[in-house]
């Protein structure tokens, strides 16, 4: 593991991550610096596009337990999942929906939890509960994205028709991977795979990434105009990364704009992440779409986002990722939490 101040006496952070990469490094990488957040956020930025890995920064002065935090998802990485690994995985049904509570602003008796995100975990028999960021990206470059998705939305429609007849009453956010909405008999299949499932095409929420839907955006929207015709919601997931026009966004069949959480982390402390989530908040609205902000871990960071009207939220302060043994009781936690809110 490497720690790297973005200053250095003669020289700068920057120009060490270039050698690094030259070198062929592959050790973890933290950053260090007392810089504000839209630097270091570059530095990271940087040695990420040269293939290095960032495990993440710290702002001078931290604490050892910031540190330990860092450090702490380094043990799994010692496992370096393959094409055949990911594959066996698949097959045994070791990749799983870990589900993250999402609270609803609007709702008309108040604050509520009403939907959750089904994000993939990886239960490896030996190596124990894997990050997304240690397969995912492998099952993008394998083709295995695809089955991965599927089997993400069939193991979270059957949960979800489970949690409906026992009376939560929940809707589901799922990930589609962009190489999902170049198959243009998707919106069958996906159709015909809830309903065999028990489930109802309304209940679900697609979050698709602006870059995804703006590549080849024709062949998307024929894509995304059928699933809503066939009841699904979509989400512009990672709003405010991509590159698309306002034109393009404006014909997409949205439902919902997700704010990326890069800007809600620096929303407190930097004024320029503030102008950009006012504006994606009136966009959003003035286009007749809900706002979510994704990445909120604090409450001073709710109360902000509140008061500007984003209509739901989702990160750590609201809830965890948990199995779906345990959603239950995480959203009755959250929304007893919530309704104590000021109105």
């Amino acid at each position: 593991m490497i720690t790297l101040d973005l200053q250095l006496p003669g020289g700068d952070g920057v120009e060490i991550l270039r050698y690094l990469a030259d070198q062929g490094c592959e050790a973890s990488i933290i950053v260090i610096s007392g810089f504000d957040t839209r630097v270091v956020g570059s530095a990271m930025r940087i040695g990420q596009t040269h293939g290095l890995r960032m495990l993440g920064s710290l702002r001078k002065p931290f604490s050892i337990q910031d540190l330990e935090n860092l450090i702490a998802p380094i043990e799994t990485r010692a496992f370096k999942p393959d094409a055949a690994d990911l594959r066996k995985a698949l097959d045994r049904g070791d990749i799983l929906p870990f589900f993250q509570p999402k609270a609803c602003l609007v709702h008309p008796s108040g604050p509520a939890i009403c939907e959750v995100e089904a994000l993939a975990r990886w239960q490896h028999p030996q190596h124990g509960l894997i990050a997304p960021g240690e397969f995912i990206p492998l099952a993008e470059s394998t083709g295995m994205i695809l089955p991965l998705t599927w089997t993400m939305v069939e193991q979270s429609a059957r949960q979800l028709a489970q949690w409906r007849a026992d009376g939560l009453h929940l809707s589901v956010a799922i990930n589609i991977a962009p190489a999902v909405i170049q198959d243009l008999d998707y919106p069958d299949r996906l159709a015909a795979l809830v309903e065999r499932a028990g489930a109802s095409p309304e209940w679900f929420t697609l979050e698709i990434t602006e870059s995804g839907a703006m590549r080849d955006s024709e062949h998307a929207m024929d894509i995304l105009t059928r699933l809503r015709l066939k009841g699904f919601n979509l989400s512009c997931d990672d709003f405010g990364t991509g590159y698309s026009s306002l034109v393009q966004l404006y014909r997409m069949p949205f439902c919902e704009l997700k704010i990326d959480r890069s800007f809600v982390v620096d929303c407190i402390d930097q004024s320029e992440a503030r102008v950009i989530i006012r504006a994606s908040i009136e966009l959003g609205h003035n286009l007749g779409l809900s706002v979510c902000a994704e990445g909120v871990e604090a409450q001073d960071v709710f109360d902000y986002l509140h008061a500007q009207g984003c209509d739901s939220i989702q990160g750590y302060h609201v809830g965890y990722p948990v199995p779906a043994t345990d959603l239950p009781e995480l959203v009755r936690e959250a929304s007893r939490r919530l309704l104590e809110i000021e109105p």
